[in-house]
């Protein structure tokens, strides 16, 4: 397999207060610029940064690299997000893959790779990985320059036979009083409440990944009926019982990893899109966080899932959403932003980030339709470890990314398939 050269060392700390290298180079001189929690994420600019990975999995012979540089260069330059981009089929970057294995530990090992933010703006790139009888496309942007929802978009409007359309997007609306004080509340919480549980090292003796290898990600697809069987027997969304399912193996790991910090509440700060339909292809970060508390005490998976239920509906209702937007306005105090926010994305204040999005039915690249698809953001040391839930050719792929000092992390995704399989007979 033809690989590019190895990331960088790693870097072990997250800077206090960010010093953003040339954000508006960054963005192309894109209008608008770039909003607080963009500056916070950009000011990674060093070997360990938040790179969002956006895998698409398709069946049969691999396009041609020379086709796919064209379609790049055919489309690029009327997205706004990408219209900057200096010959954007040059951003293709091929490589093969012998078996399954070697082609999820080559997707583990560009999520990581950096980018060189001061001479390669904007800062994304493609990735062509052809196996046997399949090929994986990765689309890699840095957190700063696009966020997962945002990419999804991106890469239907790329690369798609016909262009298509990403994840939901969610009309702009006016928050409402009580909406925005409890998110500046949970902002408090965040930043000055009790300490979370963080994931830990996974054990020397663990087969799968984490300690002792060199992989950093995780993933494993149920198919989606499984999830909505489940969900409609309990006036649910998928979305819910995802979620379930994960607080229910995070409650099983904390028991088995007998330390003080297994005592911590678990608490996950659950990613909600701010993008709007007129933001589609927009660059930077539409995007706020809800905090979730998991069931720790819940020995089932229903009993976990009435109490994700009753957690998330209230956050929904209360549209949480609308004051989230309003949070990301730069126009405010923006160095204070940036400072709360950098604040905000350590992984002592947020230890796990949780997000979900769907890629449209029917999306077909070079005539190969799209089979599964995952999201990844690199999690090095200091920042957030990460789980999501990609919704993608009727199946819900759980991708977990962690350094190896919270490794164990990387047991969830079949753990969590497991589950939700046991839970529903067995069905495959």
């Amino acid at each position: 397999m033809t690989t590019p050269a190895p990331a960088p060392a790693v870097e072990t700390s997250a800077p206090a207060a960010p010093a953003v290298p040339d954000a508006p180079a960054v963005f192309a001189g894109r209008i608008p610029g770039p909003n607080p929690l963009d500056r916070a994420l950009l000011a990674h600019d060093g070997p360990q940064q938040p790179v969002v990975t956006l895998v698409l999995d398709f069946p049969g012979p691999a396009p041609e690299p020379a086709a796919l540089r064209r379609r790049l260069a055919e489309r690029a330059p009327g997205l706004p997000a990408f219209h900057a981009t200096p010959d954007p089929g040059a951003r293709l970057r091929p490589g093969r893959a012998p078996d399954a294995a070697a082609l999820d530990a080559e997707t583990d090992r560009i999520s990581r790779l950096p980018f060189d933010l001061g001479t390669e703006p904007p800062p994304w790139d493609l990735h062509l990985i052809t196996g046997p009888d399949t090929f994986r496309i990765c689309l890699r942007t840095h957190h700063g320059f696009l966020d997962g929802v945002g990419a999804t978009h991106a890469a239907a409007a790329l690369l798609a036979d016909t262009p298509a359309e990403g994840a939901r997007l969610h009309p702009s609306v006016p928050p409402t009083l009580r909406a925005a004080a409890r998110t500046l509340y949970e902002l408090a919480r965040t930043l000055a409440g009790p300490r979370a549980w963080t994931p830990p090292p996974a054990p020397d003796s663990d087969p799968g990944p984490g300690l002792g290898s060199a992989r950093q990600t995780a993933g494993r697809d149920v198919p989606l009926p499984v999830l909505r069987r489940i969900a409609d027997a309990h006036g649910a969304t998928v979305h819910q019982v995802a979620l379930a399912a994960l607080g229910t193996v995070l409650a099983d790991l904390r028991r088995e990893h007998h330390s003080d910090d297994a005592r911590r509440p678990a608490v996950a700060s659950v990613v909600m899109s701010t993008r709007t339909p007129a933001e589609r292809h927009l660059p930077g970060n539409r995007l706020g966080v809800h905090r979730l508390r998991l069931p720790q005490r819940a020995d089932t998976l229903d009993a976990a899932l009435a109490a994700v239920v009753r957690r998330t509906a209230a956050a929904r209702s209360r549209r949480r959403r609308d004051a989230l937007r309003a949070l990301l306005a730069p126009r405010v105090a923006p160095g204070l932003g940036v400072r709360l926010y950098a604040a905000a994305l350590r992984a002592d204040a947020s230890p796990l980030v949780v997000s979900s999005v769907t890629l449209p039915d029917g999306l077909t690249a070079f005539g190969a339709p799209l089979r599964g698809a995952g999201l990844l953001v690199h999690a090095f040391e200091g920042f957030p470890a990460y789980v999501s839930f990609t919704r993608a050719a009727g199946l819900v792929r759980c991708h977990a990314a962690a350094d190896p000092g919270r490794g164990a992390l990387l047991r969830v995704p079949d753990r969590w398939a497991a589950l939700l399989l046991a839970h529903d007979g067995g069905a495959s």
